[in-house]
C-alpha cells in the first residue's frame, strides 16, 4: 500500500508539472519589441503595426516575423527576422508573427 501511494504520488506531481509548465500552442513564447512597444507573447500569425518608417524589430520570441511594408501586413513582405534576432527596416510598418 506504501508503494502504491509513492507511485501514484510521483505520477501526480509529474502530471502537475507538466501541465503547469507548458506554453500555448497559439503563442510565440517570449517578448517581440516593435520600436518602443513591447508584446509578449505574441499570438502566432497576429499582425502588429510598428508604425510608418523605421521600423525596429527586436524579436525574443521562439518564432520568426514578416515584417511588412504597409500597415496591417499588407503590401510587400520586405523582410525576416529570426527568433532572438534584431533587424532595422527604414520602409518597414508591420510584422506577421509565423509558426
Amino acid at each position: 500500500m506504501r508503494r502504491l501511494t509513492r507511485v501514484l504520488g510521483v505520477l501526480g506531481g509529474s502530471a502537475l508539472l507538466t501541465l503547469g509548465l507548458t506554453q500555448s500552442a497559439d503563442a510565440a513564447v517570449g517578448n517581440l519589441h516593435l520600436n518602443q512597444r513591447v508584446i509578449t507573447d505574441p499570438a502566432r500569425w497576429s499582425c502588429h503595426d510598428g508604425g510608418p518608417l523605421n521600423l525596429i524589430v527586436h524579436n525574443y520570441t521562439s518564432s520568426p516575423v514578416v515584417v511588412f511594408d504597409q500597415p496591417a501586413c499588407a503590401g510587400n513582405a520586405i523582410g525576416l527576422v529570426a527568433p532572438i534576432s534584431n533587424g532595422f527596416f527604414p520602409r518597414g510598418w508591420s510584422v506577421r508573427v509565423m509558426q
